[in-house]
């Protein structure tokens, strides 16, 4: 080893070049790495969606899901499943083992639900299956608005025109409409014309369906020439189909004289509202794995070109960009990687009183940083929070091989007038080089767990193990490979030495230290124990919550309410909210269209739920901005709907399951049963927990108005009309039948066909509350020339039933969310394992990062210390020595739980983190001590002599090494964004200083008292 340092060392040209080769490369792996604010996650879960028109949840759940489910549940690599059975729609999740690609999952899923299909009922559509990413957060919100207020024409517009050229965008993936309405040709029909021309609303409709086609008429052989024959139906204006001549069952009849025909707007699908006004929304999401900083610069760049095309007649503005937070977030942590190699380079000159030591030390800070970019770069990692916050925590922990060497190499050259030789270099580095092997891989084994830890904690946790992992390797190699060469060519005689105050002032409080062992390990270990119970006395949370920008607000309207009757209410909220003080925008929207199957899919999904989210202005936080927000609401709302405010939802927290609430799942064999059940449950729980738990409920527990018809089978029976058909009829003149669409001045609309009777004044379909007496005069069939009447047949009564079913793994399940009161929650969780012990039926549903994943973390916690024994065993040939190294691992407590404190931080994954680094990090201190006292043992000196000698003479590069981590580490305390680091670098900030200003004093105790008991292999 010691030849190829002498070779390192004797050609520092080669290594200038070495290094700049390593700068160049990882200049050009930042351009190729796509830029986020988390880790890319490719979470394995498929969702399927089969819709049946018209079916109540109750049905849907027999017929559609329940069918699926089976033939679903062969699906390789399947770990749960569950399932959402609304009025019309089934929606099946499949959730894969991790790790397992979401798109090769949804390619074996679609194969199982096509062979499926064709046994479902008639009339059912095919299941559209498609990966989904419950993390995924809308990148973009680009609103359209017609000049002259009409939501059709800017629909339409945002349809063709806005969605293709955002797909064209690179970068964009899925593109997902909102609000707006689109136009329809409407049939009024008069029940009772068409009765006395033998016909029903429904065969009004099929016999349009016939009438208004284009329908091939065979083909004619005119000599060598083959002529299609095209019968031609289609009328090419409202006022022909008005006028067209239809043949009944009576005779010839024309359309106006039994409908009237006119052009509406047809029912809204969903709502959405900006800042007063109605809109339509194009929602932009980056495609997964891609660059959404970079994709959010296409979407801008498809905005301006839009907006050239649409001209004057349609308004387009960008509602929201996410891609600002993620580019602010990244850009505050490369300015605090910057600031904190100013602020280690700053240090060591201050340190050393050499400016030349200061630059060489300086020269690995960025070579260190390009390797960790070149690594990151062909690992297919991205520029993230956490990839860049581990490069953040490695700049402090870079410099320390290179300042040990350095003062090797000046130890050496002490004395000197002419330029060092190659081979003194080389020795000098040597004589270092077991203690920096030590210190890297004692910080490098520390990481290695993360790597093993489960599901998406490691994937998140990942990329920050990475970074400070290369970092940490490339400084040690740069320290003792190019440092050298550096070294020798800018050599210059120094003229001066650094002044001895500190090492004559550490000399004292050694001594001291060592005569009195027992009051200064008793002192030490006292501080540490206090340190330990300030952390375990912080509040405990996964995720540290980062400062509020926005809050959204949810207003629950009454059951079946539809999306236009929300609309109004809907503006005249977004209006109010805009003109607070607080508020710097808002928009929201209700009720979803057709192709938002992930919205769809949430559990907590109501189409008669508005939520509007409110992007503050600078200078207000969330409880002040929340009370003023909640009394807007309320003035305008009044008591028309229940209001919600809240901060969003970190999607990390939302795919950990970290929500707040605790969730009991309650199945058993049918829905009655298991509502039975989970109320039992919570009726049980409520009793227990008197003051422990704020409030429950149950959940999906969605209810809603409907009108039962109960018919007269045996009548029905003996007029031949069967349910089906009555269904059809009633359908067709309440809901209305769409028989075909037609084109009109290049837009294609539907026809809808329905009774008169049922249209509301602004010609939506009326509401189904007080209507039981005109069904039962809707006329069903011709029976001898004398109409059936649907009262004939059925009665009708009001009722309230459920419009969504839950089913887990194949089972109808319900979820009883309880949240506990301030201060009560282990409380709660005991009332809740009672609970669960009484009931069989029931168990723990949603299980938070810390309980799914907490015995993983304390098993990676166990095998990072047996990975420091092992590796400070091996360095030091020894059982014995690594106890007295690592017993220093506690002394960084003693600095840990104050800084939580005074930074007002809780106890999370950032700062348990910042925790398990320092227990890679701290015990470098104690093995450079341990290291220089076995060379001061090896010249002959005493056991105390070798400690209190070795202890001074590496006091001066411990301590700068320290320094420079804390100040390396102090911007990232002190950054606006990025919770997780923050807390993370406070952790580590505490602990570092803390345990350096006591290692320097326990460490030599802990060598002279156990040195002599130490095996015969020891080098003490």
């Amino acid at each position: 080893m010691q030849s190829i340092l002498a070779s390192c060392a004797q050609r520092p040209v080669a290594m200038c070049m070495i290094a700049l080769a390593l700068l160049m490369a990882g200049s050009m792996a930042v351009p190729g790495m796509g830029v986020s604010r988390l880790p890319q996650l490719s979470v394995p879960r498929v969702v399927v969606e089969a819709s049946m028109e018209g079916l109540p949840a109750a049905e849907i759940r027999s017929l559609v899901t329940v069918p699926l489910e089976d033939a679903l549940a062969s699906v390789r690599g399947l770990v749960s499943s569950s399932s959402l059975s609304r009025d019309g729609v089934a929606l099946i999740t499949l959730d894969f083992r991790w790790g397992e690609d979401a798109l090769r999952a949804a390619a074996r899923v679609r194969e199982l639900a096509d062979a499926a299909w064709p046994s479902l009922p008639e009339g059912a559509a095919k299941p559209v299956v498609l990966p989904y990413d419950p993390s995924a957060q809308t990148l973009m919100v680009v609103g359209f608005s017609a000049t002259d207020g009409t939501l059709a024409h800017a629909r339409r517009f945002a349809e063709y025109e806005g969605r293709a050229a955002f797909r064209r965008a690179s970068g964009i993936g899925a593109v997902v409409m909102a609000g707006g309405m689109e136009r329809e040709l409407a049939v009024e029909l008069d029940m009772y014309r068409c009765l006395a021309l033998g016909m029903t609303v429904s065969d009004c409709a099929a016999l349009l369906s016939g009438e208004c086609a284009d329908l091939p008429a065979g083909s004619v052989a005119e000599r060598d020439i083959e002529l299609v024959a095209l019968l031609r139906g289609r009328p090419d204006s409202i006022d022909e189909l008005a006028n067209m001549i239809l043949p009944g069952p009576r005779g010839p009849f024309r359309l106006a004289d039994v409908a009237a025909v006119y052009e509406r707007d047809a029912s809204r699908s969903s709502v959405f509202v900006a800042n007063g006004r109605e809109q339509v929304a194009l929602c932009l999401y980056a495609r997964p794995g891609g660059d959404p900083v970079a994709a959010a610069r296409q979407a801008r760049k498809a905005v301006d070109e839009l907006r050239i095309q649409a001209g004057s007649a349609v308004q387009i503005e960008i509602l929201e960009d996410a891609s600002g937070p993620v580019a602010s977030s990244i850009r505050d942590l490369a300015i605090a990687a910057a600031l904190g190699a100013l602020a280690v380079v700053l240090v060591l000159f201050l340190v050393f009183r050499n400016l030349r030591f200061g630059l060489l030390v300086s020269l690995s800070i960025p070579l260190s940083v390009a390797f960790c970019l070149l690594s990151l770069r062909l690992l297919g990692r991205s520029l993230n929070s956490m990839s860049l916050g581990g490069i953040g925590l490695a700049i402090g922990m870079i410099s320390d091989n290179a300042v040990v060497v350095l003062s090797a190499l000046a130890a050496a050259d002490r004395g000197r007038t002419d330029k060092p030789q190659a081979q003194a270099c080389a020795q000098a580095v040597a004589s270092v080089l077991s203690g920096t092997l030590g210190s890297t891989v004692t910080t490098l084994v520390v990481f290695v767990p993360v790597f093993f830890l489960p599901g998406a904690i490691g994937a998140i946790f990942g990329d920050l193990a990475v970074s400070v992992m290369a970092g940490n390797l490339a400084g040690w190699l740069i320290a003792v490979l190019m440092v050298p060469g550096f070294y020798r060519l800018l050599w210059v005689p120094r003229r001066m030495e650094p002044s001895a105050r500190l090492e004559t002032s550490y000399r004292r409080k050694l001594a001291y230290s060592l005569r009195h062992p027992i009051k200064t390990l008793f002192g030490a270990f006292a501080l540490s124990l206090l340190g330990i119970f300030l952390v375990l006395t912080r509040p405990l949370e996964f995720l540290p919550a980062e400062k509020a920008t926005e809050l959204r607000l949810t207003f629950d309207f009454r059951a079946a309410s539809s999306a236009d009757g929300m609309a109004s209410d809907a503006v005249a909220l977004s209006s109010a909210l805009a003109g607070l003080d607080c508020v710097q925008a808002v928009y929201g929207y209700a009720g979803s269209e057709p192709e938002d199957l992930g919205r769809r899919a949430d559990q907590d999904y109501r189409a008669e739920t508005l939520v509007l989210s409110c992007r503050l202005k600078k200078g207000w936080t969330a409880a002040k901005a929340g009370t003023a927000i909640e009394q807007a609401a309320g003035l305008v709302l009044g008591g028309k709907a229940f209001i919600g405010l809240e901060v969003p939802a970190d999607p990390a927290a939302k795919l950990l399951s970290l929500e707040g609430g605790r969730y009991v799942l309650a199945r058993a064999g049918t829905p009655k049963e298991v509502f039975a059940l989970a109320l039992s449950a919570q009726l049980e729980l409520a009793r227990l927990s008197t003051t422990a738990m704020q409030h429950s409920s149950l959940k999906p527990s969605d209810m809603r108005p409907s009108i039962m018809v109960a018919r007269d089978r045996e009548r029905g029976a003996s007029l031949q009309l069967s349910s089906a058909e009555s269904a059809r009829v009633l359908r067709a003149a309440t809901e209305g039948a769409v028989p075909v669409s037609l084109e009109f001045g290049g837009h294609t609309m539907p026809i809808r066909v329905f009774a008169s009777e049922f249209s509301s004044a602004s010609g939506t379909p009326a509401s189904a509350v007080g209507l039981g007496h005109v069904l039962a005069a809707v006329p069903l069939a011709l029976s001898d020339y004398a109409p059936v009447y649907a009262g004939t047949l059925a009665s009708f009564s009001m009722i309230e039933s459920e419009s969504v079913l839950y089913r887990v793994d194949r089972a109808d399940a319900l979820l009883l969310e309880a949240t506990a009161a301030p201060g009560s929650e282990a409380a709660l969780d005991r009332y809740i394992r009672a609970v669960l012990d009484d009931s069989p039926g029931l168990s723990m549903a949603g299980e938070s990062a810390f309980r799914t994943y907490g015995m993983a973390m304390v098993s990676a916690l166990g095998l990072v210390i047996a990975l420091l024994y092992l590796t400070l065993g091996a360095q030091f040939e020894s059982f014995l020595l690594p106890l007295p190294i690592m017993a220093t691992i506690v002394l960084a407590m003693a600095g840990v739980g104050p800084a939580l404190c005074l930074a007002g931080l809780s106890l999370d994954s950032g700062s348990i983190m910042g925790m398990v680094v320092l227990f890679g990090v701290v015990v470098n201190n104690a093995i450079l001590l341990g290291e220089n006292s076995s060379l001061c043992r090896n010249r002959g000196l005493t056991l105390a002599q070798s400690v209190y000698r070795g202890a001074s003479e590496r006091v001066r590069p411990l301590v700068a090494t320290s320094l420079t981590t804390l100040v390396a580490l102090l911007p990232l305390c002190l950054m606006p964004s990025g919770a997780a680091q923050k807390s993370m670098s406070v952790a580590m900030l505490g602990g570092m200083a803390a345990s350096t200003a006591l290692t320097l004093f326990v460490a030599p105790v802990f060598f002279a008292r156990l040195g002599a008991d130490c095996s015969a292999g020891s080098r003490l």
